[in-house]
């Protein structure tokens, strides 16, 4: 797969409008008119993005997730999942590192590190993350990642550091970490952060322009202010700012099943209508049997990729569904049919029709039965999908489902069953003791 775009998330510091788009790349660019508004981000005090492309947001003490924003007029607060009470607006600086792993520092200092929250009612602080630094780290004035897993920070006395990351309380990353500027980073601060692409983009304070330092082949230990590049400007009116990936999913432009790859997991009958038809004369009786029944059946969808579509959304796209050929039991492609997918799960139906003449002979009784195989199949798949900011990209994973074929109608003499005939035999018994 192509590298990914990247994007530039803003919110704005007057109505927590958010704008995305990709990184300005001049010093007349004013990115913040020029941002598609994708949503509101009502008195926001931090967002960061996993390196999956999931969005975390702080609301007052509490700590929201979910997909990228999109929709203009939407305040995502309002469509995205509460993840942490309370102790969220006691952090200083909540990143990430290329692992998916959440760091955060608190305001006494301390330095956590723990898995993404996923549940509102268990406390991360307490539960899931573990301290690995004490003290000093709220000191400093920024404190990011690189693309590679070291860990830099703009010092209180703006010099600009980087390290590996601590593991445990034993590690002393002040005494460690190494000096990469001889400049003072302090009015770079508002905003510092590298690209997915690896560059450092800074916004300076006074005057609202960003800056980057083009990423080089070789690795890069030292950065010097005459090597920045202006790339934008206006940015003073941003309150809150971002990187991530256009990962978001906007449409599937073509999506196809790989039958020949796929396995049939179970195969069982499954009974239609059953029907019992008693003559009690001495004359044959003369019947019809039929029924038209349709089946709905809820498939799966697994996907092996990290490309996110927004909560609720439904996605129409035009393919065949996996079936069982009826000649010969093997998965084969159902006609192609208009199909919604929700990125997880897609509705099917079957429809099955029949009639047949029953003739029941004189006192007797018979049981028409009409059933289908149920077989579950598990199917690759690959699709072409656009994102929201027109990025086309491959993505695979695995159909689960079910395909009902080969109806059959069975006659059989009906006989009741054993507990049934004690049933009768037990209230005759009762009605001749009554007598």
């Amino acid at each position: 797969m192509d590298t990914l775009d990247t994007l530039l998330f803003i919110v704005t510091r007057k109505n927590y409008r958010i704008g995305a788009g990709l990184p300005p790349n001049h010093k007349g660019d004013c990115y913040i008119l020029r941002a598609t508004p994708v949503g509101k981000l009502m008195k926001a005090t931090k967002i960061i993005f996993s390196p999956d492309g999931e969005m975390f947001s702080v609301h007052g003490g509490d700590l929201y997730r979910g997909p990228m924003p999109s929709e203009q007029d939407l305040d995502w607060f309002s469509a995205a999942k509460k993840v942490g009470k309370v102790d969220w607006g006691n952090f200083k600086f909540l990143l990430f590192d290329p692992h998916g792993d959440l760091y955060a520092v608190a305001n006494d200092g301390d330095l956590y590190k723990g898995p993404a929250p996923t549940n509102e009612n268990m406390s991360w602080l307490y539960r899931q993350a573990t301290k690995i630094g004490r003290c000093k780290w709220n000191s400093l004035q920024a404190l990011f990642f690189d693309p590679e897993g070291a860990l830099y920070a703009v010092k209180s006395d703006g010099r600009l550091v980087m390290g590996d990351p601590p593991t445990s309380l034993e590690d002393n990353w002040f005494d460690t970490c190494i000096s990469v500027s001889d400049d003072d980073w302090s009015k770079l601060t508002h905003f510092i952060s590298f690209s997915p692409e690896g560059e450092l983009c800074c916004i300076n304070e006074d005057t609202g322009y960003m800056y980057k330092f083009p990423r080089t082949t070789i690795v890069k230990t030292t950065y010097s202010h005459h090597e920045a590049q202006a790339m934008g400007r206006g940015f003073k009116l941003g309150l809150l700012f971002a990187f991530t990936t256009d990962k978001l999913i906007h449409s599937i432009e073509h999506l196809e099943f790989i039958p020949e790859s796929g396995e049939i997991v179970s195969r069982s009958r499954v009974v239609l209508k059953r029907q019992i038809y008693k003559n009690k004369t001495e004359a044959l009786l003369k019947h019809n049997f039929s029924f038209s029944q349709t089946l709905n059946e809820t498939s799966n969808f697994t996907h092996e990729h990290s490309f996110t579509m927004k909560k609720g959304a439904m996605i129409t796209f035009s393919a065949g569904i996996p079936c069982i050929d009826e000649t010969d039991g093997k998965i084969s492609i159902k006609e192609r049919a208009i199909h919604t997918w929700n990125m997880e799960t897609i509705g099917t139906r079957d429809s099955f029709t029949s009639a047949s003449d029953v003739t029941v002979p004189p006192n007797k009784s018979l049981c028409m039965t009409a059933s289908v195989t149920r077989a579950v199949l598990k199917v690759p798949y690959r699709a072409q999908i656009c994102t929201m900011f027109g990025y086309r990209a491959t993505i695979k994973g695995t159909w689960i489902g079910s395909s009902f074929y080969n109806l059959m109608v069975s006659q059989d003499d009906y006989r009741p069953s054993a507990l049934l005939l004690r049933h009768v035999l037990k209230h005759l018994k009762c009605d001749d003791t009554a007598q």
